[in-house]
C-alpha cells in the first residue's frame, strides 16, 4: 500500500472554522479542511502554506499543530496532520473546491464531512474556546 503524507488546515476567523467541499476525485462532494500532499524537501507547515495559496489564494499564519490521523482511501495509507491557522482575509478563490462553509466544530457533521476526520474534529472541539478571538479582516 502506498503511503502519503498530507496536511490540512482548520482556518479560524470570526469565531468560525472554514470547511470546503471537494470538487473532484472519489471524494467529490465531501467537505474537508483544505490542504494537500507534502512534497519532497518541504516541511508540513511549508506544505500547508503552499496548499492554501494554491487552493484558496490566501496567505495563512499562526499555524499550530492540532492532531494527526491515519486514513485509507483509494489504495493509499494517508498520514494526515492537521493544523489550526488564521488569515487576514477570507478566501474568495475556488481553485479546488465547489464552496466554502463557515461553521463551528459542533456543526461540522451537519455537512457531508469526512467521518475519518472525526478525531481531528474532536481535537478542534477541545481547543475551540482558546481559538475563538476577535480578528479584524480586510474587506
Amino acid at each position: 500500500m502506498n503511503k502519503l503524507n498530507v496536511v490540512c488546515g482548520a482556518l479560524i476567523i470570526d469565531g468560525k472554522v472554514m470547511i470546503a467541499q471537494r470538487s473532484y476525485g472519489s471524494s467529490k462532494g465531501f467537505y474537508e479542511f483544505p490542504g494537500g500532499k507534502v512534497e519532497a524537501n518541504e516541511t508540513k507547515e511549508e506544505a500547508l502554506i503552499r496548499e492554501w495559496k494554491e487552493e484558496c489564494d490566501i496567505d495563512i499564519f499562526d499555524i499550530q499543530y492540532l492532531a494527526s490521523s491515519v486514513d485509507y482511501q483509494d489504495g493509499y495509507e494517508i498520514h494526515l496532520t492537521c493544523f489550526t491557522c488564521t488569515a487576514s482575509e477570507k478566501p474568495l478563490a475556488l481553485n479546488a473546491h465547489l464552496e466554502y462553509i463557515w461553521t463551528t466544530p459542533n456543526h461540522i457533521y451537519d455537512y457531508n464531512f469526512f467521518k475519518s476526520d472525526k478525531m481531528l474534529v474532536e481535537a478542534l472541539k477541545e481547543v475551540w474556546p482558546c481559538l475563538i478571538k476577535p480578528m479584524k479582516l480586510k474587506y
